[in-house]
């Protein structure tokens, strides 16, 4: 019986666990998401930015996508992310950052931002952009830009 428990639950969530912890590093900042079909991309990478509750700013760039900043929650953090279309490679990355808070509690518009990174076993900033991602149905990998 213990060894069935063992084989059969254990094991699975060491091996996932174990792989998720090689999969990302403290200061990681960079989502890699490479796709298998490139067909329409453009539009599943626009439909996986709003499902994932993000304003995309309208320019003319198809290879580059950035958002508004949004509000998490109730708190003063704010988040924005540019996602960046290279062949069948999708590059995510964010920026947040504090806003103001009025006398009510509500906050006003962010202040200087900082770079999203995967800090504390990941923060809620990191889990917002790390969204898109999920949604894109790739093979994702992290990486650190300088």
């Amino acid at each position: 019986m213990r060894v069935a428990l063992l084989r059969n639950i254990l094991l699975p969530l060491a091996l996932f666990f174990s792989i998720l912890a090689i999969g990302q590093k403290e200061d990681d900042n960079l989502i890699i998401v490479t796709v298998a079909d490139t067909a329409k991309l453009y539009e599943r990478v626009r439909q996986a930015i709003a499902y994932s509750d993000f304003i995309i700013k309208q320019d003319s760039n198809r290879d580059t996508l950035r958002t508004s900043s949004e509000r998490i929650g109730r708190s003063t953090i704010f988040v924005a992310a540019k996602v960046v279309i290279a062949g069948n490679k999708v590059e995510i990355s964010g920026l947040q950052s504090l806003g103001y808070q009025d006398f009510w509690g509500e906050p006003g518009r962010p202040r200087s931002s900082t770079r999203i990174s995967y800090n504390n076993k990941g923060s809620e900033e990191w889990w917002r952009i790390r969204s898109i991602a999920m949604k894109l149905d790739g093979k994702m990998e992290y990486a650190k830009i300088q």
